[in-house]
């Protein structure tokens, strides 16, 4: 049984077709996902934009505007601010990023300079009324709405926008308040209410940490690739079948029995395919940076239940009789490929696809291996809890069994007239 594990395992591994299929196509495809989808999170991302603010007198007679741009440009001084504004601020503000990088200037004309040079992309200046207003160069427009040229430019100025626009009406709020009611100013209740107000929403996070916004393709992806190693034990079925080839004669009539010899293929099988399983893996957390919440010991493990539920679907696909070792193979590619449409590899119909199914009929994504695999990935990243994980690798696990049950009734109903 030692001398059969060893032999096929060297015959996996000499396998070129199969090596390629399970680390070559899957570190490809990974890297042409990172090249495609490698800018995203930095397209979705807020960057400090350069302005000139022009700090002349209708500046200082703003109420909280040097309070408003310490916070945007990220100084923790607690809100405090020097001159005349130093106590006529609102309260401290605390934007939780930093959205400007900031050049103060005596005078518009100083502003419209440095902006004309390039060294500053926009100018915050306050008009007669007390409001502030953001001018934009033409260029930082196109670039803004070109959005391939300054990644996150124009996430970034949209947000500056939106809290500009939110102190403005903030401050018109605050000044009607006062001129209808001037007492009201030296309550609390009247600063509160404008505080909570302003604090409208709240960033908070659904998940252990923070995950990228394109991983599911790449747990996809693993899913495929780990449908594609049933070629490992389709092969080493096939060539145990009398009738299909000169050497499964020369095994059947051999003096180690089948069930040995089968057990000791699959695990040769099972551990070909973890391994290689592991490379891709492997590349795809620490080349491409796609994590798994700080849990790589039990990618691991997902990978070892994943590869033998792969391994078990091909020993049942090569127990059927009859049929080459060929068309076994194209039968194993043409489901990995098939079932990967609904665990959504293929864009954002098949994503689109595969949510509608899950919320749908969550009874064909059960029984979709490759939506099970890609579960099993997305459960480590997305779930404080590792109950998921568990109920997908019990579903996995279960289907392990009827695959082997499957294989071995089909395998043990085969005789031969003559050899």
């Amino acid at each position: 049984m030692w001398s059969t594990f060893i032999v096929t395992l060297k015959t996996n591994l000499r396998d070129k077709s199969s090596l390629f299929w399970l680390i070559v196509f899957p570190i490809a495809l990974s890297t042409m996902f990172n090249g495609v989808f490698g800018g995203l999170d930095k397209a979705m991302s807020i960057t400090p934009v350069p302005v000139a603010v022009v700090q002349d007198t209708n500046w200082t007679n703003t109420l909280g505007a040097d309070t408003l741009i310490d916070a945007l440009a990220g100084q923790s001084d607690g809100g405090k601010t020097s001159g005349d504004n130093a106590d006529k601020t609102i309260g401290d503000i605390d934007i939780g990023v930093r959205l400007l990088d900031v050049t103060n200037v005596d005078s518009a004309s100083q502003a419209r300079d440095l902006l004309t040079q390039g060294k500053t992309d926009g100018i915050i200046a306050a008009d007669n009324d007390g409001r502030i207003e953001l001018t934009l160069g033409s260029d930082t427009v196109a670039t803004a709405n070109n959005g391939t040229q300054d990644v996150g430019l124009d996430v970034s100025l949209a947000a500056l926008d939106n809290v500009i626009d939110q102190y403005n009406r903030t401050s018109a709020t605050v000044k009607s308040a006062l001129k209808d009611n001037p007492t009201a100013a030296l309550t609390r209740t009247f600063w509160n209410g404008i505080g909570s107000s302003v604090n409208g929403t709240k960033e908070i996070s659904l998940t252990n940490f923070k995950p990228d916004v394109m991983a599911r393709y790449y747990y996809a992806l693993m899913g495929m690739a780990c449908l594609l190693a049933m070629s490992y034990m389709i092969h080493t079925v096939t060539t145990a079948q009398a009738n299909l080839s000169a050497l499964g004669i020369r095994r059947t009539v051999a003096p180690l029995g089948r069930a040995r010899q089968l057990l000791a293929g699959f695990l040769a099988g099972w551990l070909c395919a973890c391994a290689c399983l592991l490379v891709a893996l492997a590349y795809i957390r620490y080349v491409c940076g796609i994590e798994v919440g700080g849990r790589e010991p039990l990618a691991v493990l997902a990978v070892l239940v994943a590869s033998f539920m792969a391994c078990s679907f091909g020993t049942m696909i090569g127990a059927i009789p009859k049929l080459t070792d060929g068309v076994k193979q194209g039968i194993s590619t043409a489901i990995a490929c098939g079932l990967s449409l609904f665990s959504g590899l293929y864009g954002g119909f098949a994503m689109d696809l595969s949510d509608m199914i899950a919320r749908k009929t969550p009874i064909l994504a059960v029984i979709n291996p490759a939506q099970q695999v890609t579960d099993l990935f997305y459960s480590l990243m997305y779930y404080d809890s590792t109950q998921p994980f568990v109920r997908t690798c019990t579903i996995l696990l279960a289907m392990s069994a009827v695959f082997l049950a499957a294989g071995v009734i089909m395998l043990r109903r085969q005789r031969y007239e003559h050899l």
